[in-house]
Parts: C-alpha cells; structure tokens; sequence
C-alpha cells in the first residue's frame, strides 16, 4: 500500500467560505481562529481544493499549510 499526494484539502475542523462581497473566510471550529483572505487569496485557496494534483509551495499556498490551514490530500492505494 502506497500513499500518493493528489491535491490538497482543508485540515479537520477548518471551513473555508467564499464571501458574496468577495474574498472568503477561513475558520477553525474548535479554537474559533479566523483568517481572512482578500478575493485573490480566495481564489488561491479554491484553486488549491479544486486541484486534483499538487501544485508548487509557494507564496501564499505555503503559508496556508505551515499555518495547518490546508493538508495535503492522499490517497491510499
């Protein structure tokens, strides 16, 4: 059995929303953290949950998984 990275997804507990205003929220249940992202960022995260492949840490992507917003995503095989 092999694990594979194929994308990312939202850690547990995290719920991203896009904001009808633009932008979109990130939002921990347990803490109540909250971060903030401004319409580009948005798009950055959607991108990166829409993905089926893993795209380049970089930038704002890897913040998001050094802050434990987002995890890669693997499948077992």
């Amino acid at each position: 059995m092999t694990k594979d990275v194929h994308g990312y997804e939202l850690a547990e507990g995290v719920v991203f929303t896009r904001l009808p205003f633009g932008g979109g929220v990130l939002v921990e249940g347990a803490t109540l953290a909250l971060a903030e992202c401004t319409e580009s960022q948005a798009a950055v995260v959607q991108d990166l949950l829409d993905s089926p492949v893993k795209k380049p840490e970089q930038g704002f992507a890897r913040d998001l998984l050094e802050s434990g917003w987002l995890v890669e995503r693997k499948d077992v095989r």
